[in-house]
């Protein structure tokens, strides 16, 4: 299924044609019909990059430049080794100040263009028949940048019997005489035996084969676990055409910021079915799934649509598409696949949609730098550093199954947010946002998850963080700290009868202190009465109930923030 949409994604975007790759090139060594070069000329284009805002909002891009992308021959991986490739390499092979790696490209042109008498092919062999010279006043590039050949101001690799030697090559070479049925299309193709490497960002050596076999277990029936066993077929019998299709469209797409984005150490890639290969939803979901801090109106008004049934206004997008979205990770010799996912794209905004809506809660802040948390965020919170990168392992991969889908959290991503809370961290809105959602979604509640203080909630562990924020704010205004969220939290979190009474006692102690503390003993004895009078204060709390707990002191204390700013706005407007 993974093979089949990628190779239908190859179609739909009209990839690279069979043996032929889009590489950045340094250089152009441009030579004449003799094999002599002209000149030796920089390759560069120009692009606009984003550059901040306008005063209107709009963005601003400034000009650059960058190396130049051509449509070259396909290489292979190249290790420690040496390994020419066709028409275009680094310095080193291509302009003979390293002996052994030019006379590797010797042989390799030779080989490749014996017998072609085209201009280009015999500029070629005759530029290889000898040490390169340089014209005066040309300085060598350095042995790490990428050189093709021009010959008389036009590119080798446009040639068309250049074209066609090089494609005959390249089939040859890694396709056996055999047809097989290709497991991908069905149909009848040369056998493949090598696998196409992917680049995947934190694999071995920067590539690895997304289809690898590798146990003898996968042998039986005569199939090989390996090709380098010439004698018998791989055990993944895939043809010459669909194993390049899938290759080409998957690092096209990990090449692009707009079908790919990576969260702790997994890449999510995702793209839509058809023609054009459905550049305006993925982009839509680009910054839906990883919003950005100027995003939160385009957000909010298709959260709105979405979530009420209403038409969502997005131009030119089709949300009957189907939309793909596959996760992978890299490990010591493959790629792991974490999931792949296949649903219409309005369906997968839905999902985006429930998720922001299961995460909206009271902020401290009326101007938030990121009115919707992204996921990267969400992740860092579970960290002491407060880098996403650093959090459990998988953890990322999970985190956007559950969003994508609208699936449970995982219990790590839960369990994480309590560790950091115990260990003395402040409640800020994305832990207590967390915690918000994975109560509705992991555990069905419905009575305390509203987006702000719910008074009327009789629920005991929600009642008891209520008490618990009262009592550090009475605290707080008879002496003028509250040490009791440092000492007695994690204890009252966990084990509320080991708590309780020592800091109510103290209360009596801070009230004492305070000219006017009708409104704390108040909303003290308020909160009491909602207690179950056996047993108000359990022994133990479970971890549902100790998030329930921290939402309550969460939205009791956000209350109290948010009743003293409108006092402050009310008095700054009577003056």
């Amino acid at each position: 299924m993974i093979l089949q949409a990628l190779v239908r994604r190859y179609e739909d975007a009209g990839g690279e044609k069979l043996g032929w790759k889009k590489r950045e090139t340094d250089f152009a060594v441009n030579i004449d019909v003799n094999g002599n070069i002209l000149d030796i000329t920089p390759l560069e284009e120009e692009i606009e990059i984003p550059s901040g805002k306008n005063k209107d909002g709009s963005d601003n891009f400034k000009k650059a430049k960058r190396r130049k992308t051509l449509s070259l021959p396909a290489t292979e991986t190249r290790t420690s080794g040496i390994l020419a490739y066709f028409l275009s390499d680094k310095a080193g092979y291509i302009l003979g100040t390293e002996p052994k790696k030019f006379e590797a490209a010797r042989e390799r042109h030779r080989e490749i263009l014996n017998g072609i008498t085209s201009n280009a092919a015999t500029a070629i062999q005759a530029f290889f028949n000898h040490t390169p010279v340089l014209p005066q006043g040309f300085q060598i590039p350095d042995t790490k940048n990428d050189c093709v050949f021009m010959v008389n101001g036009r590119y080798a690799h446009e040639d068309a019997d250049v074209q066609a030697a090089w494609n005959h090559y390249y089939i040859s070479k890694f396709s056996g005489s055999e047809q097989i049925r290709d497991l991908i299309t069905g149909e009848e193709d040369a056998l493949w035996r090598k696998q196409e490497s992917i680049s995947l960002n934190g694999v071995t050596m920067g590539k690895q084969a997304l289809v690898s076999v590798n146990s003898k277990s996968f042998s039986s029936y005569g199939q090989a676990s390996s090709a380098t066993e010439k004698d018998k077929k791989p055990a993944a019998q895939l043809g010459i055409k669909s194993s390049f299709a899938y290759a080409t469209a998957l690092n096209g797409l990990l090449g692009s910021k707009q079908h790919c984005k990576s969260l702790c150490g997994d890449t999510l890639v995702y793209w839509a079915e058809g023609q054009g290969g459905g550049e305006i939803e993925a982009e839509v979901f680009s910054w839906f799934s990883d919003p950005k801090e100027n995003d939160d109106t385009k957000i909010r008004s298709i959260i709105t649509a979405l979530t009420s049934g209403a038409p969502v206004n997005l131009q030119n997008c089709d949300f009957d598409k189907p939309f793909y979205l596959l996760c992978l990770s890299p490990n010591g010799g493959r790629i792991c696949v974490r999931f792949f996912l296949r649903d219409s794209f309005g369906n997968i905004l839905k999902s985006n949609a429930l998720h922001y809506q299961q995460m909206d809660i009271i902020s401290p802040s009326k101007q938030e730098k990121f009115p919707y948390t992204p996921p990267w965020m969400i992740l860092s919170e579970t960290t002491v550093t407060k880098k996403a990168g650093d959090a459990t392992p998988l953890l990322g991969g999970q985190l956007l199954n559950a969003i994508i889908t609208g699936s449970r959290y995982p219990m790590t991503l839960y369990n994480g947010i309590l560790i950091r809370i115990r260990a003395g961290e402040d409640i800020n809105k994305t832990k207590a946002a967390i915690i918000k959602a994975v109560l509705i979604r992991n555990y069905n509640e419905k009575e305390i998850t509203a987006v702000d203080l719910n008074t009327q909630a009789g629920n005991t562990p929600y009642t008891l963080g209520r008490l618990f924020s009262v009592l550090e704010k009475l605290q707080e205004k008879a002496i003028g700290s509250a040490t009791i969220r440092k000492r007695y939290f994690a204890t009252a979190c966990a084990n509320p009868a080991s708590s309780f009474p020592i800091i109510l006692k103290l209360s009596m102690h801070h009230a004492d202190k305070l000219d006017n503390a009708v409104f704390f003993e108040k909303l003290k004895t308020e909160l009491l009465g909602k207690l179950v009078s056996e047993s108000p204060f359990p022994k133990a709390l479970s971890l549902d109930d100790q998030g329930r707990f921290i939402l309550g002191y969460y939205h009791q204390t956000q209350d109290f923030y948010t009743k003293k700013q409108n006092k402050d706005t009310e008095e700054a407007t009577n003056v």
